[in-house]
């Protein structure tokens, strides 16, 4: 088991209020876990530090994958 998917149930409680999805709370921590590496207290700080804020990384990729769908 990836040591993101510990924190999956307190991310997506953390956005409930933003509606996403398991697919989209997996792809925010796997943006953590790309920043900080496998260490579990890391992407624990992480997650507990920006709370609300983590739906911008997920914006953030959704804007990557548009500009890469466009140059495609």
């Amino acid at each position: 088991m990836t040591c993101y998917l510990m924190f999956k149930n307190l991310v997506k409680e953390m956005l409930k209020n933003f509606n996403v999805t398991d697919e989209e709370v997996i792809e925010i921590l796997e943006d953590v876990e790309k920043e900080v590496g496998h260490n579990k207290e890391l992407i624990k700080a992480v997650v507990d530090f920006e709370q609300k804020a983590l739906i911008k990384r997920l914006k953030k990729k959704k804007k990557q994958k548009e500009i890469e769908m466009t140059y495609a």
